[in-house]
């Protein structure tokens, strides 16, 4: 694998995803859709951690019958709370849930974790504040915890290797071509 650094991969994968049309990202996430919907897990789970799509990030649709968790910054951490359809933007312009209830994060069933590149090895990198990888570094640890799944588009699987020790592995990455296990 090639060595750079976090900061440069991370600039070239969001400039590639921010060139992406509204119709390429609308065509894309649907058929991550389309994976995430084959998907058994996907579909036997009913707390689902995901996010709010920004910057051109894959948008989900996700389906009803689905107990909806987002995450909100706090304390440097992410703590996931029930969708109620009222958001306000965080320092980042990111939508977060106005509702201030913590949901315990050993009952979420599955994280759906958006990113910027992925390697082969299943590690991702985010915007850079570390936030899941704080939040979720105990949880990678234990069996009975949530399963994490990078989504993300196929272009931003790169052969390099990028990963720290505080980085959190995902047992799963789902793109509109493949799924990464």
């Amino acid at each position: 694998m090639i060595q750079i650094s976090k900061h440069s991969l991370r600039e070239q994968m969001q400039l590639k995803r921010r060139n992406l049309s509204m119709i390429d990202v609308s065509v894309l996430s649907k058929l991550i859709d389309k994976q995430l919907k084959a998907d058994p897990l996907f579909n036997e789970c009913e707390n689902l951690g995901t996010y709010m799509a920004f910057d051109n990030e894959p948008s989900l649709s996700i389906p009803k019958n689905k107990r909806i968790l987002l995450p909100k910054i706090h304390n440097e951490k992410l703590t996931f709370h029930l969708n109620e359809n009222k958001f306000k933007k965080n320092k980042f312009g990111i939508e977060e849930p106005v509702n201030d209830d913590i949901f315990p994060i050993n009952d979420i069933h599955l994280i759906l974790i958006p990113l910027i590149a992925f390697n082969i090895d299943l590690y991702r990198i985010g915007y850079g504040g570390g936030y899941y990888d704080k939040t979720l570094e105990h949880i990678s640890k234990i069996s009975a915890g949530p399963k994490l799944w990078g989504i993300g588009y196929d272009f931003q699987m790169v052969d390099i290797n990028f990963q720290d020790k505080f980085d959190i592995r995902l047992d799963k990455v789902i793109t509109e071509k493949n799924i990464y296990v």
